[in-house]
Order: structure tokens, then sequence, then C-alpha cells
């Protein structure tokens, strides 16, 4: 008798969770308008006399503190090659000057810090977490870190070094036995992109053996400056005392702005073309796109609600309808919208497969890309797309008091204002089916995709 209960119960469950489940469409809902408001960056923002910007956000939820801040220079620039990956190494080893790097390195130790320098081609982040309790030793290390690093002979010879080790790894690099990922596919992507950009140059020995320390130094100085960066700080934080203590820390640094952002050359590709890359593996990965021009405002709200209907990492886009749900060929078949500051980024789609199913996965994904520039989008793709970008992914951009310091130093930096997200949720609403189908024919550049297939080889261009 217990065990025929045991087995009735879990029925009776799944009935009941049946019956209690709202199975109306979202449509059909009459769902309230969205009330969320985007955070006032006043409330969170000073400014000081030297052309400093930053952000100051309590966020108490856990006893830690998180400074970050944000450099508008990073790999490429028109300064000596070299230069900045001399600096990021001083950056993350070197310290502060006037301490030691061994020194540097048991204060991070002992406060149980995480430190990390995230250099970008156009940009430089610089962040360090701690406990509460050691905000009043943390903050001046990391003023002096970002206002003197340590640049030695020592850092120079250190990224030289692992510039020659890392041209050596890939030399021996054998890749029919190398272990592959869907983030080395997309790797061997921007290498075909960027072959021939400014984008894709990268410091060589013999750059580095013409380079000096002053040269590095040079570079600190002419960037690591007030008008061209900007602070997020955010935590279990007295703001008051917080903001004291940045116009102490920064208050003196001398007015500088650096030069204009150089602005970066664009890519061209005449026709379609496809680069294999054997591997003898149970899986091939697949990586379909072409650049993407410098976006415009007008342009931005639509060409994310047109990639959020074609292929965002959602159920019902219509790349991963055609490659999953319908055929079963793959778990995700994904876009990605990467803007690049001053120059082009690129428009991506990506996948994996068994390697015999690698031609039809890029055809499904092929046709639901041209879908996007002949069919008209839906009522309902549209009331999804606009309803998940205003409700969902841009909210959670100000989730708690750091992911919303740290949004706003960027985009101050970036642009310096805050139109851009003061009017997003106002522009994605006021987007139209028709401006979905020109976003699709203005940026998806079919005639010139560029394919990278790691894995069996397969001719997929015929």
């Amino acid at each position: 008798m217990i065990v025929k209960y045991l087995l009735v119960l879990p029925a009776l469950m799944f009935s009941s969770l049946a019956i209690a489940q709202d199975l109306t469409h979202p449509t059909k809902m009459d769902l309230p308008e969205s009330g969320f408001s985007r955070p006032d960056p006043s409330d969170y923002q000073i400014s000081l006399d030297n052309g400093l910007t930053a952000y100051i956000a309590r966020a108490d939820q856990v006893p830690l503190v998180t400074l970050s801040a944000f450099i508008r220079a990073g790999k490429v620039s028109d300064e000596k090659e070299g230069s900045a990956e001399v600096l990021l190494d001083a950056l993350l080893y070197g310290g502060p000057e006037g301490q030691s790097p061994e020194g540097f390195k048991d204060v991070i130790r002992l406060m149980a810090a995480d430190f990390s320098v995230e250099m970008h081609d156009e940009w430089t982040e610089i962040s360090l977490n701690i406990p509460k309790e050691d905000l009043d030793i943390a903050l001046p290390i990391f003023s002096a870190l970002i206002r003197s690093p340590a640049v030695t002979d020592a850092a120079l010879a250190n990224a030289s070094g692992k510039t020659e080790a890392e041209i050596g790894a890939v030399e021996a690099l054998s890749l029919s036995s190398a272990t592959f990922a869907l983030a080395d596919a997309v790797e061997r992507f921007y290498e075909v992109l960027y072959a021939d950009h400014p984008y894709g140059r990268r410091p060589t020995v013999e750059d580095f053996s013409n380079l000096t320390v002053d040269d590095v130094k040079d570079f600190h100085e002419k960037f690591f400056v007030p008008g061209n960066m900007t602070l997020a700080i955010a935590g279990d934080i007295n703001e008051a005392e917080v903001r004291a203590n940045v116009r102490d820390l920064f208050g003196d640094m001398r007015a500088t702005r650096a030069l204009p952002p150089r602005q970066m050359p664009t890519i061209e590709f005449e026709k379609a073309a496809q680069h294999t890359f054997p591997v003898k593996k149970l899986q091939s990965w697949l990586v379909i796109g072409h650049e993407l021009p410098v976006v415009p405002l007008e342009d931005q709200a639509a060409l994310d609600v047109m990639n959020y209907i074609l292929a965002a990492e959602h159920l019902h886009a219509r790349m991963l309808t055609n490659t999953r749900v319908l055929y079963g060929y793959t778990n995700d078949a994904s876009g990605f919208l990467e803007d690049r500051w001053f120059g082009p980024g690129s428009y991506t789609f990506r996948s994996y497969s068994r390697p015999e199913v690698i031609r039809p996965l890029y055809e499904e994904m092929m046709s639901a890309i041209g879908s996007m520039q002949t069919e008209e989008v839906t009522a309902e793709e549209l009331f999804i797309a606009k309803g998940a970008l205003r409700d969902g992914t841009f909210p959670i951009r100000y989730l708690d008091g750091y992911s919303t310091a740290r949004d706003f130093a960027i985009e101050w930096l970036r642009y310096g204002n805050h139109s851009r997200s003061a009017s997003y949720t106002h522009r994605v609403g006021a987007v139209t089916a028709k401006d979905v189908s020109d976003m699709a024919n203005k940026y998806m550049r079919t005639r010139s995709m560029q394919i990278v297939l790691v894995g069996e080889p397969a001719n997929l261009l015929e």
C-alpha cells in the first residue's frame, strides 16, 4: 500500500503543477508597463576640477568594496609597439613606485584581495576587490598604482619573454592534437578579420628590443591622465568618506587631456571565403561573420532588437529554432554584436556540432540570416524582443551598486555623457518591423561573410 502511494504521489504533484501553471501567451496577459527606471547618474557622480570623473555607490549586501579605474588607452595606439604590453606587466606585477614587487604582492595577499588588470585594444580596466575593513589601506595603494606604476627593465624583459614564448608555442602547436573549444574558433576568426588591420597587430621580439623604459613611462604619462580616465567605487562604504578620499588622492593630478583617440580604418572583404583549420576531433566548431562598422545612436536599438529576434541566446531565436529545435544539429547557435570604440567591430554567429552535420548546420544558420533580410518579423517576435531588452537585459546593467557605477563610468569614458543609456528603453520601444528589416539589410553582409571551420574539413561554400 505504501509503495502504491509513493508511485501515485509524483503523478499527483506534476498534475497539480500543470493545473497551476499559467499557459497564457505573453501577448494576451495584459502585462503592465515596466516600472524600471534607470538610476540617475548624478546621484553617483563626482567631478574633480582636474577633469577626473568618478562614480561612488553603496552596495552593502556583502562586506566587500570594489575599486576600478577605466583608462581610454590600450594595446592599439600611435605609440611605440610594445609600450602597452610592458605597462600591463608593470601594473600587474610591479606595483607602485617606491614599493618592491614582493611587497606589493604581500599586501594583496594579506588583504585577500582580488586584483586584476585587463587591457583591451582601446581601453584598460584596473580592478581591486577587498574586504571593507581594508579600504583605508587599499585606496592609497590603488591610487599610487594608477598614478605611478613601477615601470622597470624587469617589466620590459618579462613582456618580451612572454611574447617570445607565445610565438614559440604557436609555431609548435599541432592542430591535430590540440584541445579545442568554441573560444579557440572565435580567436581564429579574429585573426582572419583583423589580419591586415591595426587591431590585429601585436608586438614582436624586435619591437621590444627597440623599446626603453622611458618609452613606456611616456605612454603612461600621455594616457593615464584625469581627462582620460574614470573611476567606479562601490561596496559596503560610507559614500561621503570615499568621495573625500577620492578628492584627496586624485585631486592634485595635473589637469591634462590625452590626445584624441586614433580612428581606425574600415575593413571590407570583397567576397565570402572559408578558412579551415583541420582538427581530428569528434566535434567541429563554426564561426560565421564579418566586420561591424561603428554603429550610430539612431541604429543601435533597432540593431539590438534585430539580433535578439535572429540569434540572441534564448530558445525562440530564429537561428536556434532552425538548428536545434527543428533538426537537433546543435545545442547552441547564437549571434554576437561586438562593437569597437574607434573602428570596426565584428558580428559573428557561432555554433558547433558533429562533423557530419556541419554542412546542414551552416545552411540552416545562413537560412535564418536570409529570413531576416527577406521576411518581415511578426508582431509576436517584436513584442518579445522589445520586452526582453527593456525589462531584462537593460535593467541587469544596474542590478546593484557596483554594476551601476561601472556601467556609468565606462559610458562616460567612451561618450562623455549618459544620453545613450537615458534614452535606450524609449528607443527600443519605438522600433518597428520595418526598422528591423532595415537593420538586417544594412548590417548583415552575406556576400562577404568569412567562415571559420575548426574540425574535420568540409566545403561549405559549394
